[in-house]
């Protein structure tokens, strides 16, 4: 019998990767968007099947966990993907587009998991994966709500991690580094920002690319992360940027490191930083993190 997993957010980017990648694998995939419009985007998949559900709505995550069950029978694994990019400096977001940023990423995250966690502890098994991210390892200027929402979801990973690992269930967090999706088509910008950041926050999108590593990559570290048959690791870095940062921060310190992260995210990285971290688009480091 084949395994099944369900995957949040996946009319584009990231999750539709991983929705492909799975069922590339053998899996069966239930398979969330939250317009009726992008309900066929998986139509020539077999073994994909298609629901509705806005993560935003608290409410709806029972109901959904049931369809997600009845849709195969079973379900062996969980990525939450869906998330939304709140942009500006923290003075000129308003307090809605806030609370939204963290009802996106990290309330609706929770709902959709404790609606599959009975599930998971009955049947002694089951993976959840927490689309995190490498600024939940430091706060970028200009999107610090958003790192604090990642970082929220890197921290409750590795708490449910260890409240979960007797019943057999593992959860992982997975750190991507930049990557080439829709979510910057998507940016959610702060509507009140005064004149006086204008020019730090043209100066740091002026050396910061809004590029980066293909949606596959990060699909592949899911799908390593979901048949890893340990429960002890959490934190599973993806793109070369992203897989370097545990390094770095062995070689460095934390001191140290925060200090060169503070000149390179200002466009003065020095020549020991672009050392040891690599252009978003470089090649995938072939290192043990």
């Amino acid at each position: 019998m084949s395994k099944v997993i369900v995957v949040t957010g996946t009319a584009s980017g990231l999750g539709k990767a991983t929705v492909e990648k799975f069922s590339g694998e053998g899996w069966d995939v239930v398979a969330t968007v939250r317009k009726e419009a992008d309900l066929g985007v998986h139509d020539a998949n077999p073994r994909v099947r298609t629901l509705l559900l806005d993560v935003d709505d608290e409410s709806a995550a029972p109901a959904f966990a049931e369809q997600a069950l009845a849709a195969f029978g079973r379900v062996d694994a969980l990525v939450n993907n869906a998330g939304s990019y709140q942009m500006g400096p923290l003075e000129g977001s308003t307090m809605k587009q806030i609370h939204g940023q963290f009802q996106t990423n990290v309330f609706g995250l929770i709902a959709v998991t404790k609606a599959f966690l009975p599930t998971f502890r009955t049947q002694r098994s089951g993976v959840v994966v927490n689309i995190a991210s490498l600024t939940a390892e430091q706060g970028y200027p200009y999107s610090g709500v958003y790192a604090a929402s990642k970082a929220a979801v890197a921290t409750l990973s590795e708490a449910l991690s260890m409240e979960l690992a007797e019943f057999g269930v593992a959860v992982r967090a997975i750190m991507p580094g930049q990557h080439a999706t829709r979510i910057f088509t998507k940016i959610d910008v702060a509507t009140e920002v005064p004149e006086d950041y204008q020019a730090g926050i043209e100066s740091f999108f002026g050396v910061t690319p809004m590029t980066g590593s293909s949606p596959q990559v990060t699909a592949d570290v899911i799908y390593r992360s979901v048949i890893d048959p340990s429960l002890e690791q959490v934190r599973f870095y993806a793109g070369p940027d992203s897989t370097a940062i545990p390094h770095a921060k062995r070689i460095l310190g934390p001191q140290e490191y925060w200090a060169e992260f503070r000149e390179a995210a200002v466009g003065r990285p020095s020549a020991l930083w672009r050392a040891l971290i690599p252009a978003p688009g470089a090649e995938p480091l072939e290192r043990e993190i």
